[in-house]
């Protein structure tokens, strides 16, 4: 039994307990619709974060959009979007509003976001629903250290392998989920 009053237990077991599965992948769009488990969601990966004191929690689009804010709010921190640019050869980029703006049409939306950020003042965690290969991360931290930013690693619900060069911490891993699905 998990103490109640210990965010990271409780989400780690809603995870192991409510998680679903399409053959061998995760259905993580589950997740959004259990308001016991997004009620949790902030204060606990907030919580795997806390000591290292970020100034921006950074989400990727899509689900880093969703997870971002909670984590923020508990942190008492903004929030750094990160967009998917898709290139006509197949390849996405990742951008954060303001390189978008400076690339992108003077008229569009992400005119109305705070620029300049994030600037070498910053120390940046970045959250995720998942961390597969690492390799979203990788471009993540790139683009956070190239604009002079501190990275402070990643935050996910899941995780498929330590990723010590990312310093990623989650709430659980595939490894826990799936020994769950398979009764162990």
């Amino acid at each position: 039994m998990t103490d109640p009053h210990d965010p990271i237990a409780t989400a780690a077991r809603l995870l192991r307990e409510r998680t679903g599965w399409v053959g061998d992948r995760l259905a993580t769009l589950a997740w959004w619709t259990d308001p016991e488990l997004l009620r949790i969601l902030g204060p606990a990966l907030a919580g795997l974060a806390a000591e290292r004191r970020p100034t921006l929690v950074a989400g990727v689009q899509s689900s880093g959009y969703l997870l971002a804010p909670l984590v923020a709010t508990q942190l008492g921190v903004g929030m750094l979007g990160i967009q998917k640019q898709p290139q006509a050869d197949g390849m996405i980029l990742l951008a954060t509003v303001e390189q978008t703006r400076a690339v992108g049409d003077a008229t569009s939306p992400t005119e109305l976001v705070l620029p300049g950020r994030p600037t070498a003042d910053d120390r940046v965690l970045l959250v995720d629903d998942v961390v597969e290969t690492g390799a979203q991360a990788a471009a993540v931290r790139d683009l956070v250290t190239t604009a002079g930013a501190t990275w402070l690693g990643v935050v996910a619900m899941v995780s498929y392998r330590p990723e010590v060069d990312l310093d990623v911490l989650s709430l659980t891993t595939i490894g826990e989920l799936t020994r769950t699905r398979d009764g162990g």
